[in-house]
Order: structure tokens, then C-alpha cells, then sequence
């Protein structure tokens, strides 16, 4: 949905706002959920707790926990948050529960629980989308006989998985892939008729039908004697829960193997962006339908977790980096000097975010 908003109706412009809104609050409640992940296990663990504040500026509404001292805030800039744990970052703080006094495993446990959050958030999101909506999957359209006998698929099997690896469809290698690399004996997991079964393939001679042939091109053709295309296939609610584990790895995977890509050159810049690229993705994905939006949001709640395990200074991972220097060398490094590092290193960050959402702005 690109607007113009020269052209655009007053109704057209409120509706676009709509969704913009809808977006930040979508992102508030993924990075509510990462700092729940930090809150729920420091609570566990016994580290006190300074504050948990949504949002960022100054303080919109304040609100202290007698019993312990915790201070609960809502800031109007709703574009983060945090869990700001006592001593965290300061010198020489060493009352009982401060962050710093904490075992490096506990601390560890902490800071990968906002990840944790993000990616079982993920995973509940992708069973709804399932369950709802449908997964994407290669689902056979015609099958053929192969060497003179009749072949193990079906016009409407849905496949799930190949030699026990499950089949997910993002794009269309992803879809071609399906049927990469298939031998005589390769076992596929379908889906028939609402049941699951096993079929093993006879790669052989098959005579495609003329409905699939582009002009001039030979009948005569060698594999496994089927034509397939991408379907959404509504898998039920337990089935969902199942492979929303392996889609979310999927979708792990795609993310680094993308990050890879751009710090390779092999993807340019504009694969790439900043909070503001990520809310306008969202809000105009969201005009597409509620389905689309969820489908959305799981890609980032996945994205969020692997970005924060990034060693990167200021982020989770950074800080799970210095812990683990404390283990090995029974010696953390000075906490000025990692606050002074996590400091810049969120400048930097912020000054990213900023031109990758510029970049987008001009180039677009």
C-alpha cells in the first residue's frame, strides 16, 4: 500500500494512519514481550529490579511496588523499553540482588530470556497463522506414471517433508527446492486426503501432459513424474503447533543467511532498515489483511530475537559476550568501561537505524 498523500482522500489518509498506529502498537507489544523475557527470569533468579518502562522519553505515568521498590513506567515515544536491573551498569554496587553480584549464569539465563520471549512469541504467532490462515506448501497438481508404472503421488498431496526434513515455503527457491535433488528412494511425508503418510519416489522416464509444455518443448522428461505449485494448506491446530517450531528455525535461518548476504555484498542496502522501515513494512502489510499482518509479525518476533543475540555492542548478545568473558577469566571487565562500550555502541546503532530509514526515504 504506497499513499500518496497529494492524491489521497481524507478517508484514505486516516485509514493509513490507522494502520501506522496499529504497527507501533504491534512493535510496543514485541519489545514488551523481550523485556518480559529479562523481567519473568531475574524475578525468578532473585536480581531486584529498578524499573520496567515502556516506551521512551520522560515518564507519562509512574507507579511503585510497595513491597519491593519496583517502579513501573509508560513514556509517550512508544519506539522501545526496558528492564533496568539495579547495578547493572555501575561500578561497585554490590548490595544484595544487584545485577553485577549474580552468578555469570544466572546473568547469562537473563539476558537470553528476552530472545527466548520473542522467538516462543514467534511460534505461538506462526500456530495461529496455521491454524487460521494456512501454511504455504508445495502441493502436487498432476502426477504421471514413471518408467510404465503408476507413481506413489497424487494430484492434491500436500508434501510436508523430504527424508525427514520439513518442507517450509518463503520464496521460490524455497519452493523448487522441494524436489532439488530427489533419487530413487527419497522418502517424502504427504499430506492425502487429511491423512499423513510416507511415499518413496522412483526418479525415471514420464511423458509430461501437453497443458504443461511451453512451445517446442519435449514431452519426454526424467524425475520423479509430477507437477507441483505453492498452496495454502490449512493444517489444524496440533499439526500448526508441530511445525511452527520448524518454521520459526526456518525463518532464523533465513534471517542469517540474509545478514550474511548483506555483509558479503551479495543483497544491497535496500534489503535492510531502520524502526521506521520496520513500522511502514508492518502498516502496510496490515492493509492486506489481518492474516498478512500476523504472517508479519512473526518474521519480526523471530527477527528480534536473532538481531538481540547479535555480538554487537548494546544489544543482548554483547553483553552475554562479556559475561562469558567474566566465567572463563574469573574477572569481569571493569563495568565502566563495558558501559562505556554498550553506550556508543547504541549511538551507533540509533545512527544506523537513521540512515538505513533516510536510505529507504530517497531511494524510494
Amino acid at each position: 500500500m504506497v499513499l500518496s498523500l497529494t492524491a489521497a482522500t481524507a478517508g484514505e489518509v486516516f485509514t493509513y494512519i490507522g494502520y501506522i498506529l496499529l504497527a507501533l502498537v504491534a512493535l510496543m507489544i514485541m519489545i514488551v514481550i523481550h523485556e518480559s523475557g529479562h523481567y519473568l527470569a531475574g524475578k525468578l533468579l532473585g536480581f531486584k529490579i529498578d524499573e520496567f518502562g515502556i516506551g521512551f522519553g520522560p515518564p507519562i505515568v509512574k507507579k511503585v511496588n510497595r513491597k519491593n521498590g519496583e517502579l513501573f513506567t509508560l513514556r509517550p515515544f512508544p519506539l522501545g523499553g526496558f528492564c533496568s536491573f539495579h547495578g547493572e551498569d555501575e561500578e561497585g554496587v554490590e548490595d544484595e540482588g544487584s545485577f553485577n553480584r549474580q552468578k555469570p549464569w544466572k546473568r547469562l539465563i537473563v539476558l537470553f530470556s528476552g530472545a527466548l520471549f520473542n522467538f516462543l512469541s514467534a511460534i505461538l504467532i506462526i500456530t495461529v497463522y496455521f491454524t487460521a490462515y494456512g501454511q504455504i506448501l508445495p502441493v502436487v497438481t498432476a502426477a504421471y506414471e514413471v518408467n510404465g508404472e503408476a507413481n506413489v503421488f497424487q494430484a492434491g498431496d500436500v508434501i510436508l517433508a523430504k527424508d525427514g526434513l520439513q518442507i517450509n515455503v518463503m520464496t521460490t527457491d524455497d519452493l523448487v527446492g522441494a524436489f532439488e535433488d530427489v533419487q530413487t528412494g527419497t522418502r517424502f511425508k504427504i499430506l492425502r486426503d487429511g491423512k499423513v503418510m510416507t511415499v518413496t519416489v522412483t526418479v525415471g522416464e514420464y511423458t509430461l501432459g501437453d497443458e504443461y509444455l511451453d512451445e517446442g518443448e519435449s514431452a519426454e522428461k526424467t524425475g520423479v513424474g509430477v507437477v507441483y505449485g505453492a498452496q495454502s494448506v490449512k493444517l489444524g491446530f496440533f499439526r500448526s503447533l508441530g511445525r511452527s517450531f520448524g518454521f520459526s528455525f526456518f525463518i532464523v535461518f533465513k534471517i542469517l543467511a540474509s545478514l550474511g548476504a548483506l555483509i558479503t555484498g551479495q543483497i544491497g542496502l535496500e534489503a535492510a532498515g531502520g524502526t521506521i522501515t520496520v513500522i511502514t513494512t508492518i502498516a502496510e502489510v496490515s492493509a492486506s489483511g489481518f492474516g498478512s499482518f500476523l504472517y508479519v509479525m512473526a518474521i519480526i518476533s523471530a527477527n528480534l530475537a536473532v538481531m538481540n543475540l547479535l555480538p554487537l555492542p548494546a544489544l543482548d548478545g554483547s553483553r552475554m559476550v562479556f559475561t562469558l568473558i567474566e566465567m572463563i577469566f574469573r574477572k569481569p571487565v571493569p563495568r565502566k568501561v563495558e558501559a562505556v562500550i554498550h553506550a556508543v555502541g547504541l549511538i551507533l546503532l540509533v545512527l544506523l537505524a537513521v540512515f538505513l530509514d533516510v536510505f529507504h526515504l530517497v531511494r524510494g
